[in-house]
């Protein structure tokens, strides 16, 4: 450690060789070109608005609608359909046809969300 703070200070804009156009300095060579930092900050700025959608356009759901979406489809490990059907008292398919329903007032309420925002949305 003390050998490289003893070392002399190098400036990042020596030549390092000579290509027939004035030569590449050490400062050329620094750059990350898979970093793309524009790029990331829009993707997170772009799920964060998404995030505030998703949480705004759930208000429109009932609670067993919210509960049977949630667990089915955005938790980390899914819930099946037979646990669900147990917990509330009904079948399998009725579980299925409310995390349907659910599912299309949430797309529904996105979308209305999202044009009212200015934002595009699919059809």
């Amino acid at each position: 450690m003390n050998r490289r703070l003893a070392g002399s200070d190098a400036s990042l804009n020596v030549q390092v060789g000579n290509d027939g156009e004035g030569g590449s300095q050490w400062q050329d060579w620094l750059e990350d070109e898979d970093s793309d930092q524009a790029g990331a900050y829009a993707e997170k700025d772009e799920m964060d608005i998404r995030l505030s959608l998703l949480t705004k356009a759930m208000d429109a759901l009932n609670d067993r609608e919210r509960d049977v979406l949630v667990k089915r489809r955005l938790s980390e490990d899914p819930v099946t359909l037979e646990d669900l059907s147990a917990s509330y008292g009904v079948s399998r398919e009725r579980i299925r046809q409310i995390e349907v329903r659910a599912f299309e007032k949430l797309q529904a309420r996105m979308r209305e969300l999202a044009k009212g925002k200015g934002m595009t949305v699919p059809s």
